[in-house]
C-alpha cells in the first residue's frame, strides 16, 4: 500500500491519457472487485468470486441523465453528437473552481486551486447565462459532473466493501474518453493510490455479453434435464 501511494505522488496529469493493458491473469485472483455499470443509470455490484455477487448500490444519475440534460440544454440528437461537442468545449468556463472562490489553493483541506467547487457555477452570475455560454462547455461541464458523482459513489462504496479495484463497464463509457480518464484520475487521487479504476476492452458491451452467456448456462441446463 505504501508503495501505491508513493507511486500516486510521482504521477503527471498526462498519465491519464492513456489506456494501458493489464495482465489479466493477475486481476482475476484479485476478489473482492466493485463492478460499476454506467448504463442510463448506475449499478455497483460486489463481486466476491466467479459466481458469487451482489448488488450492493447504485445510483439515478448515470448516462440516461448526461445525455436527456444534454439535449435539453442544446438540441443535440445523439450520444456521440454529444460528447463530439464535450470534446471541444471548456468546463471551467461554466464550473466554479477552488481559485475562483480563494485565487489559490486551499491546502489546509487538500484543494487544489484547478478543483471543482462548484458544477456550472459560474453561470449564478450571468445576467444570460443562455446566450453567453456556448454549447460545447455546457455539456463538458455537465459530462465532468455526471462523471465525478459517478466516480465519488463507486469510491465510497469500494472503501465500505473493503475493495482496491473497481472495474467501470457499460455503454456510457463507449468512446467516452473524457469520462475514463476522469474515473482513473479520481479514484487514484482521494485514494492517495491505495484504490485502481480499471476498464474492459469492450466495455460498451459488458452487459450484453453477460446476457448471452447467462442464456446459454440456461440452455444448457434445460438440455441437461431432459
Amino acid at each position: 500500500r505504501q508503495r501505491r501511494r508513493e507511486q500516486h505522488r510521482g504521477k503527471k496529469s498526462g498519465d491519464w491519457n492513456v489506456k494501458v493493458q493489464r495482465d489479466s491473469g493477475a486481476i482475476q485472483a484479485s476478489f473482492p472487485y466493485l463492478l460499476v455499470s454506467i448504463g442510463s443509470g448506475v449499478s455497483i455490484i460486489r463481486v466476491d468470486a466467479p459466481g458469487v455477487y451482489e448488488r450492493v448500490s447504485g445510483s439515478s444519475i448515470g448516462g440516461g441523465t448526461f445525455f436527456g440534460l444534454a439535449r435539453l440544454l442544446t438540441g443535440c440528437s445523439s450520444y456521440e453528437e454529444a460528447l463530439a461537442l464535450a470534446e471541444k468545449g471548456d468546463a471551467t468556463k461554466c464550473d466554479m473552481m477552488v481559485g475562483d472562490i480563494y485565487g489559490r489553493n486551499y491546502s489546509k483541506i487538500g484543494l487544489s486551486s484547478d478543483a471543482v467547487a462548484s458544477s456550472f457555477g459560474k453561470l449564478m452570475s450571468e445576467k444570460d447565462p443562455q446566450g453567453t455560454s456556448r454549447p460545447e462547455d455546457l455539456v463538458r461541464s455537465l459530462l465532468l459532473m455526471t462523471t465525478n458523482n459517478i466516480g465519488q459513489v463507486a469510491l465510497l462504496n469500494a472503501q465500505k466493501e473493503k475493495c482496491a479495484r473497481i472495474y467501470f463497464v457499460g455503454n456510457f463509457l463507449r468512446s467516452n474518453e473524457i469520462s475514463c480518464r476522469r474515473l482513473s484520475y479520481a479514484i487514484d487521487y482521494w485514494s492517495e493510490g491505495v484504490m485502481e479504476a480499471l476498464f474492459l476492452e469492450h466495455e460498451g458491451y459488458f452487459g450484453a455479453l453477460g446476457a448471452f452467456m447467462l442464456s446459454a448456462h440456461v440452455v444448457d441446463d434445460e438440455e441437461d434435464g431432459l
